[in-house]
């Protein structure tokens, strides 16, 4: 482990966090419209928006009936404000239910695993139905990362919009 004596100085870099104040719906629509990235990898990365991992991205953006390839300059505002709500409402189910355990390995302190992934939406559910529309869940590889989407819940941008 490496000491880090300035702490806020290594927190420096981080994008807001998303139960913090500044991270406002208002606040989304505009960072995403400065933005020429593909929605999936930005959400993941932690100097955009930090505190989000791999499966609250596929949770938050089927909630907000987004897919994970959409480049976030496109996203209208209406989805942006949908996103936000998402992602607020996923991390609050998460931290109460005291995350998603899949082995021994992710616990809580007490050693007690977690309940969040028994609401998984579209997580780790391929081939298995949508709960909102019965299409089977796919799952594809972006940006090297497992993502699991409903193709029927969250349509594939149009070549156009893609090339905006």
């Amino acid at each position: 482990f490496k000491f880090v004596e300035d702490h806020l100085a290594a927190l420096a870099d981080l994008g807001p966090e998303p139960l913090g104040e500044e991270f406002t719906e208002d606040w989304l629509i505009g960072a995403l419209k400065d933005r020429r990235r593909i929605l999936k990898p930005l959400l993941l990365d932690q100097t955009f928006l930090a505190g989000l991992g791999n499966i609250y991205v596929d949770e938050s953006l089927f909630q907000a009936g987004l897919h994970p390839q959409r480049s976030a300059h496109l996203v209208p505002e209406d989805r942006a404000c949908a996103l936000h709500r998402a992602i607020q409402e996923t991390l609050r189910q998460a931290i109460e239910r005291e995350g998603s355990s899949f082995d021994a390995f992710y616990r809580t302190p007490e050693g007690q695993p977690g309940s969040y992934q028994h609401l998984f939406r579209v997580y780790g559910r391929e081939g298995k139905p949508c709960l909102e529309c019965e299409r089977p869940i796919k799952r594809l590889v972006v940006a090297q990362r497992g993502t699991h989407i409903c193709t029927r819940c969250q349509p594939a941008p149009r070549a156009a919009a893609r090339r905006g």
